[in-house]
């Protein structure tokens, strides 16, 4: 992840502030990947999903499909939403009954 932390800080400062509709479609993206994500991989956390959407974006970027100001608001997007601030822990069966 210290890569994908480097990407984003990289594209963060190589373009001004992303607009409100740079913003609102990233959190779009944000959540189709991670639906995607949910619909494949069983055992999700901060670094699966982070990684899988720094190859997404990556992706996105080298075929074209994705601006550098777009793929900013991605990076600062994640870099807020999967930052470490609160661990959740989940619920055992023996916890919910």
């Amino acid at each position: 992840m210290q890569t994908s932390e480097k990407n984003s800080q990289r594209l963060a400062e190589a373009s001004p502030a992303p607009t409100l509709a740079e913003r609102i479609d990233a959190i779009e993206q944000f959540l189709q990947q991670l639906v995607q994500l949910l619909e494949v991989e069983p055992d999700l956390n901060r670094e699966s999903i982070a990684a899988w959407i720094e190859i997404t974006t990556a992706s996105a970027g080298a075929q074209g499909l994705a601006a550098l100001r777009q793929r900013a608001a991605m990076a600062q997007l994640c870099e807020r939403v999967l930052a470490p601030s609160v661990d959740v822990i989940r619920p055992t069966a023996a916890w919910l009954s």
